[in-house]
């Protein structure tokens, strides 16, 4: 946009290429939920994975959410050429308009800069070489900034005000998501009733080097169950095995469960608000809960809280910064990260550190 006036003589619909994990789309909401803000009239279309897309299906600000596999490969570009015929449906027969008004592209690869060109009349996205060609506003940013920020940056072009601008993310946990976690307690614990006090524990993730010492969850709860607490494991399907391991480690196991693979994203959001503490390692349970404002005990070793630890004031993020830590890595390269099934980092966060952010966050 040459000036700020440009943005009222154009039917204002975007289309937005967004991450592929839970927690990344969710640090995208601010910048989606302030651009709706500047631009009320307008339809905002997201397209995310579809692991990733149940985070926006009840989001108020956006219109429509297209969930998309990978696209890697000859399959790859089969995707991408149905996603364009789909995404040029939805132009030209539900928002009667030839193109959108613009593209921002949150992506880096080649072929969504090409497919946000064909679709919109401007495209925003990362300063990156080749991409550059494609796009009206290239935006750059420091490799430290906190994610959110970074997305903040990306709407720049749109002279959004700055009222609308904030690090706060949107997520509904509505009546029946809290109704779903109650019974799912209720089958899980022997006795359950509405007035016990749950810590919700989420150990996995994706990347294994963001994994903590199992052992020390176990302790963790073993603690927690002798203040009166029950401990809840969850996780996904792929996480079944790290949280039967934690498990099999509590001394109390009737005073602790496992629900990993049992749950869906809004039945998490329920677990999540009926929770008196969440434990979480780097995840989308991590972000799930900043965006909740659920106390929150984050744990932090090959990734940076810097730039992508939650946002929430009831926050209390462990980073010790010791050995090699804040790699990126999605395994740890070191003969001991084979053997134990966790990163060096993350073995220097011990028990204490996990109570003393207990008794900082539930005043013990």
């Amino acid at each position: 946009m040459n000036n700020k006036k440009d943005k009222y003589n154009y039917n204002i619909n975007f289309l937005i290429f967004g991450h592929n994990y839970i927690g990344d789309v969710l640090m995208l909401t601010p910048a989606i939920r302030a651009l709706k803000c500047e631009f009320p009239e307008s339809k905002i279309v997201v397209v995310v994975s579809k692991s990733a897309s149940p985070v926006l299906k009840r989001n108020p600000d956006v219109w429509k959410v297209i969930g998309t596999g990978k696209v890697r490969g000859i399959w790859g570009i089969a995707g991408i050429l149905k996603l364009f015929l789909k995404l040029r449906k939805l132009e030209l027969n539900e928002l009667n308009s030839e193109k959108f008004y613009a593209c921002i592209n949150f992506l880096t690869t080649f072929k969504f800069a090409v497919l946000g060109s064909l679709l919109s009349k401007k495209q925003v996205g990362q300063d990156k070489k080749i991409n550059n060609f494609f796009l009206r506003d290239k935006i750059k940013f420091d490799k430290d900034l906190h994610n959110i920020d970074k997305s903040l940056k990306f709407i720049e072009p749109f002279y959004v005000t700055q009222k609308y601008r904030n690090k706060n993310c949107v997520y509904e946990v509505r009546k029946e998501d809290i109704e779903n976690a109650r019974d799912i307690l209720k089958n899980s614990f022997t006795g359950y009733d509405e007035n016990f006090k749950i810590v919700l524990f989420s150990p996995g993730s994706t990347r294994k080097s963001k994994e903590a010492n199992p052992e020390t969850f176990s302790l963790f709860a073993d603690y927690l169950n002798k203040t009166g607490y029950r401990t809840v494991i969850t996780g996904s399907k792929n996480d079944e095995d790290l949280s039967k391991k934690i498990l099999s480690k509590i001394a109390d196991k009737h005073l602790s469960v496992n629900v990993a693979g049992l749950t869906d994203i809004y039945m998490l959001g329920g677990l999540i608000k009926l929770s008196c503490l969440v434990v979480s390692v780097d995840n989308g349970t991590m972000h799930l809960s900043s965006a909740i404002k659920t106390p929150l005990i984050a744990l932090f070793g090959s990734t940076n809280p810097v730039v992508c630890g939650p946002v929430s004031d009831n926050s209390y993020i462990i980073d010790k910064k010791e050995g090699c830590y804040h790699c990126f890595y999605k395994d740890c390269p070191r003969e001991s990260f084979r053997k134990n099934g966790f990163p060096d980092c993350m073995e220097f966060i011990a028990l204490d550190d996990l109570i003393f952010g207990a008794k900082k966050l539930l005043n013990l």
